[in-house]
């Protein structure tokens, strides 16, 4: 029942909430209760025709730059990236394939990490997502989290074997 009236709330008024609310205890415990309790997540390394990656500026991280990504809805993997993405920017993706898996801890869940490339749109920012920017390999911008990093740097290379 929690669940329900968590996911009937606006997503820009739970955002602004996430990112303002000073209890980080009370922040995981919302949502815990407001989500699966097995979590399935889709990120993606997507590139541009240059092969620059897609990194996307988040409002709520301390390290705000990273990929794309979200929870899955009760959909296909690959269909709630694309969705992810275009909610958040508003451009279009092509996904090529998945990369890997991973397991994760803190929520528990499991991180399915997709190629894919941009095929249209224009960015908006959202609630979520003020900047986007495409990086070249090893050139990231301040603020982009080392596992970000190694996560792109492992697809990438392994697509190159």
């Amino acid at each position: 029942m929690f669940s329900r009236l968590i996911n009937r709330l606006p997503r820009d008024w739970l955002v602004y909430m996430y990112k303002h609310m000073p209890f980080d205890k009370l922040k995981n415990w919302i949502v815990y209760r407001a989500q699966h309790k097995f979590l399935v997540s889709v990120l993606g390394v997507i590139t541009n025709e240059a092969g620059q990656v897609l990194l996307l500026k988040h409002v709520y991280r301390d390290e705000p730059w990273g990929v794309p990504g979200g929870w899955m809805e009760l959909e296909k993997p690959e269909q709630a990236l694309a969705r992810e993405v275009y909610e958040e920017t508003k451009l279009t993706v092509e996904i090529t394939g998945l990369a890997k898996a991973i397991y994760g801890e803190k929520p528990v869940r499991v991180d399915l990490v997709f190629r894919g490339k941009i095929v249209g749109g224009t960015f908006a920012p959202s609630s979520e997502i003020s900047e986007i920017m495409y990086c070249d390999v090893d050139r990231w911008p301040e603020g982009m989290p080392d596992v970000q990093k190694k996560l792109i740097n492992d697809v990438l290379s392994n697509e190159n074997r």
